[in-house]
């Protein structure tokens, strides 16, 4: 289980708690809520209150937790099989009576029964106005739920309301970039995520930001058993306990957040209740960068299976030190470049570590100085320093551009990479791929500027074994370090230098007893180790081909 939890909000203690509502608001509810672990009836009953409460205090769309009906901590089809049901079936009934009442949909997680495969599912339905089922997403990221949950594939359901599309992703799913794009680019408006873990909601803002979603997360709290592994078992009570007890204190969180980010209520305590929000139904997409989908096709391609991966031709794991540097001002001399990645490499010499990679924020580097890159050769040469040096177009080719001049033998090497990405309001030429080189201290992709804030580019970065992102930006500050943050959770290290933020870089893995992160203007220094980086962990049974659709106004 990834070690950033899925933070998951809102709760009502006493009462309920304020929102921004606009005059063309939604109202909608996430309910916090402890199941007890095997007592359905029990649970439903309190649910069915719960829910009663949210849609009398106005909620059309009501969100309940993942597995509310049984509680989560389930190791065997044996033990699933005591508290499994039909859909439709005795809580679909029962909620849909609740649903037509008050011309409400409501989303509950419950461990669903297959009775013509046979198979077992952590299931998220949605109940209609109509008091009938209206959708069924199945879990696709089951961990160690693999013991008991099949396999499920297909795409995003969604289903279009007076309120606009609305999709249903469960947990884990939303750590992935994949499902909510795969959301986003089938035109929900919403997306609804019933949970059962921790995460920030700075994490959840990111991921409505980037899909202009708004995001509505049911999330429980509590504690729960670990399970035991049997050493005597049938395919029935075939187990694969957890590594620890599960304890859902941490990072319990549910929450209404709008498209644009904006948290609009949240809540974390231990108690059962309902949180209110209201959101603005969005009238179309506007994803915040322009997609690319033909840069996006090796997201249909299995290179992470552990023996494809094992041959992608990696450099060897190292453990290497990365700097980003923003100079300040309008630095475009070269004394002032050579002055800065001195004081860098002295840094580093200073703390008996040698700097492998510098990446450096916009200045005014004209990239047909000739002068000017002859220069930077020898600084690489001299200093044996990879740097990343963002340019300024030329009336020759006005594109934004970023260059590594890596020294291999005895001559410098120039890696020219041409920004794959615009934002929606900039007029600018693009390249044509992305670029990626091996080094020593691992594979590394050169980006620039807003080429990030598409999550397709990390989804790629990963698929092709990149353990580090060399970005240079010059972006708006706010919001940046959880997207930054976001996308090294897809298992890559990014280093970032922004000229109007702060520099950052962020690990791609999660070091024991160490930060994951450095964030600071001026100059940051930070190890890495690609071989850490190299745990790419994806959703394995998750067909990506609408990302890869060529565009039209809708998606794009």
């Amino acid at each position: 289980m990834r070690a950033l939890f899925l933070a998951l909000v809102c709760l009502f203690a006493g009462g309920f708690p304020a929102s921004q509502a606009s005059e063309a608001s939604l109202k909608v509810a996430a309910v916090h809520f402890k199941p007890d672990l095997g007592d359905v009836a029990s649970n439903r009953e309190r649910l069915l209150a719960l829910n009663e409460k949210a849609a009398k205090a106005g909620a059309k769309i009501i969100v309940n937790t993942e597995m509310a009906t049984s509680g989560y901590a389930l190791f065997s089809r044996a033990e699933i099989a005591a508290v499994a049901e039909t859909i439709p079936g005795v809580t679909t009934e029962a909620f849909g009576q609740l649903a037509k009442r008050h011309a409400a949909y409501i989303v509950i997680g419950l461990p669903e029964f297959d009775t013509a495969t046979n198979q077992y599912f952590n299931s998220a339905v949605l109940i209609g106005p109509d008091g009938e089922v209206a959708g069924t997403y199945r879990k696709r990221n089951t961990l160690i739920e693999a013991s008991y949950n099949a396999v499920a594939g297909g795409p995003i359901p969604t289903v279009d309301t007076p309120y606009g599309r609305i999709a249903v992703v469960i947990c884990a799913d939303l750590f992935y970039p994949h499902f909510a794009r795969l959301a986003a680019v089938s035109g929900a408006d919403i997306l609804l995520a019933p949970a059962n873990t921790g995460v920030d909601l700075d994490f959840l803002a990111q991921r409505a930001r980037e899909n202009d979603i708004a995001l509505i997360v049911s999330n429980r709290y509590g504690k729960e058993r670990q399970g035991n592994e049997a050493d005597v078992f049938s395919e029935d009570t075939f187990a694969i306990p957890s590594p620890w007890p599960y304890d859902f204190s941490f990072g319990s969180l549910s929450a209404v957040v709008e498209h644009d980010g904006s948290v609009v209520s949240h809540w974390t305590d231990s108690s059962d209740g309902v949180v209110l929000g209201e959101i603005s139904p969005s009238e179309e997409r506007v994803f915040p960068i322009l997609r690319r989908p033909e840069l996006y096709s090796t997201l249909n391609q299995d290179t992470l299976e552990s023996y494809t991966f094992s041959k992608l031709g990696l450099p060897e794991p190292m453990v290497g030190l990365l700097g980003a540097m923003d100079l300040g001002g309008q630095a475009d001399e070269i004394s002032e470049l050579v002055s800065a990645a001195d004081d860098a490499v002295a840094k580093a010499a200073s703390e008996q570590r040698k700097l492998n990679l510098l990446v450096l924020a916009p200045g005014s580097y004209a990239s047909d100085d000739e002068a000017f890159l002859k220069s930077v050769d020898a600084l690489a040469e001299r200093t044996r320093v990879d740097l990343v040096i963002p340019f300024e177009g030329t009336s020759a080719d006005p594109r934004p551009t970023s260059m590594m001049f890596t020294v291999e033998g005895g001559s410098v090497n120039r890696h020219r990479y041409v920004r794959t990405h615009r934002l929606r309001n900039e007029n600018i030429g693009l390249g044509d791929d992305f670029l990626i080189v091996d080094r020593p201290y691992g594979r590394v992709a050169i980006l620039h500027g807003a080429d990030l804030l598409a999550p397709e580019t990390t989804m790629v970065m990963a698929k092709l074994g990149v353990d580090i992102a060399a970005v240079s930006a010059d972006l708006p500050p706010d919001g940046l370090t959880s997207l930054w943050r976001t996308r090294s959770n897809d298992y890559l290290t990014v280093v970032v230098a922004n000229r109007s933020g702060d520099e950052g870089i962020f690990l791609g893995y999660y070091p024991a007893n160490a930060p994951r992160e450095l964030v600071g203007e001026g100059l940051n220094l930070m190890s890495s180790d690609s071989g850490q980086t190299r745990n790419k962990k994806e959703p394995r049974h998750v067909d990506t081909s609408p990302l890869l659709l060529a565009c039209s106004a809708s998606i794009c």
